[in-house]
């Protein structure tokens, strides 16, 4: 263990000492990065095309260089990545553009700045021998002509695969392999809770001898390297039992669903406790979507996309501030990492790492506080609403009336309340309330100014 954990430090010390990966993770830039364990700066602003057709991913590619994103996740399983690799060359051959701020022309000594890629080990190539295969797979797909050096990120996608889940069809995708993928290793569904282990120690062995071509290359690209190995979608008790026997290599990335970040204390937790970097999918499909279900939530959302938009103008002319970038911004404020995927140059430019860091410097306390009551709210496709408490003071009864803000017309909403009784009502900020007693001799008027997700009380007194 000693060994291992030398070779860990001089690699960090290797990173540092010769600018492989600044502590930014982009070479003089400002984008926002997480340091992993073993001292390698990751760019949290990502971009993913897993699931993009495949015919226009080299476009999306070369405008996601453009734009300055140096991080790309992808998986095995997506039978993308030499389309990837290609994309990268494609980009980089002309001398002019992935240069160390991201693009535009630069000078030929100029260097590029090195470009992450996330990918991932699909669970019918769990168990020792097949991992590698995987992973050597992997790397193949991914080595491109470019001049660019490729870390990537070496992900056990899944732990198992598990019939429970609709779209997993364990016996059928075991059957479709090739019969010498079949004969390097058993069948990983015949062995649940042990294949993702020996995976796990493969990607071990893969990844410490990647450290030391690390350290020997200090100066020129070479192919890709593997520089940190991590898990996704893995349960709680699934993360534990990574921890246990003669573990060498921690997992250093989870990738997993946003829900996690609301829904599962423990393990977020768990990561927290360990210092693993969480990498969130799902931002966009598992909230947005969601926004006719809770509208008052997704007004939240705009609401601040429109404030911030105002503070970056016209400093940052370019910088394009919708709903999703603020949504994106807040997952980065909790130094997540985001992987948004969008085939739409619209949608690029909301997510990319121009509008995103735009935006980050200006976000406040309230800005989360605000966020944090929405987004749980978008996910669950339950709206907020503001509650508004009117108490009784007087010696008599009340009734509460609501103001209509078009026609002004009183509308009756709380017949009786007593003297000392409590009654809350649901509104929205800006509505206007009257209280009235029995003989109307007493008439108080009441403006809602708490936000969504908040609380008002009202006091009915002389």
């Amino acid at each position: 263990m000693a060994t291992i954990q030398l070779l860990v430090n001089l690699v960090a010390i290797f990173f540092f000492d010769f600018g492989v990966c600044r502590d930014d993770g982009i070479s003089g830039s400002n984008q926002p990065s997480f340091q992993l364990q073993n001292g390698f700066s990751v760019p949290l602003i990502g971009f993913g095309i897993g699931n993009l057709p495949h015919e226009i991913i080299p476009q999306v590619v070369k405008d996601q260089l453009r734009a300055g994103v140096l991080l790309i996740d992808t998986a095995h399983a997506s039978n993308n990545e030499q389309i990837l690799g290609e994309a990268i060359a494609s980009f980089d051959g002309s001398g002019s553009h992935g240069r160390t701020r991201g693009g535009g022309h630069s000078s030929a000594s100029e260097e590029i700045a090195p470009l992450h890629v996330v990918t991932k080990v699909w669970y019918t190539h769990l168990g020792y021998e097949r991992t590698k295969i995987s992973v050597q797979e992997s790397l193949s797909n991914l080595n491109s002509a470019s001049p660019r050096q490729i870390y990537v990120h070496m992900l056990l996608h899944w732990p198992r695969c598990n019939d429970d889940i609709p779209w997993m069809n364990c016996e059928a995708e075991e059957n479709n392999l090739p019969q010498w993928v079949k004969d390097s290793g058993p069948p990983p569904h015949l062995k649940k809770e042990s294949a993702f282990k020996e995976s796990w120690k493969a990607l071990e062995e893969i990844y410490l001898e990647h450290q030391k071509n690390m350290i020997r290359s200090k100066t020129s690209s070479q192919p890709p390297l593997i520089a940190s190995i991590g898990v996704s979608n893995f349960e709680l008790d699934d993360m534990k039992q990574l921890f246990l026997g003669e573990q060498r290599v921690p997992p250093q990335i989870y990738q997993g669903n946003s829900w996690l970040v609301f829904h599962d204390p423990y393990l977020m937790n768990f990561l927290s406790d360990h210092g693993i970097f969480f990498q969130s999918y799902a931002v966009m499909n598992g909230i947005l979507q969601r926004r006719n279900d809770a509208p008052n939530a997704y007004h939240i959302l705009t609401g601040l996309s429109q404030e911030l938009s105002t503070t970056v103008q016209p400093e940052k002319k370019d910088a394009i501030i919708t709903e999703a970038t603020v949504l994106l911004s807040y997952f980065l404020r909790s130094n997540f990492g985001v992987i948004p995927r969008a085939a739409s140059s619209a949608h690029q430019q909301e997510n990319s790492p121009q509008a995103l860091s735009a935006i980050l410097p200006r976000f406040t306390s309230s800005h989360i506080q605000q966020l944090e009551t929405a987004i749980p709210a978008l996910m669950k496709g339950e709206d907020v609403h503001t509650h508004v408490s009117f108490m009784n003071a007087l010696s008599s009864p009340i009734q509460i009336h609501w103001l209509n803000p078009v026609t002004n017309e009183e509308v009756l909403v709380s017949n009786i309340i007593h003297p000392g009784g409590v009654e809350v009502q649901q509104s929205h900020p800006g509505h206007r309330f009257v209280a009235y007693d029995p003989e109307r001799s007493v008439r108080k008027e009441f403006l809602v100014d708490a936000g969504y997700g908040e609380k008002q009380y009202f006091s009915v007194e002389l």
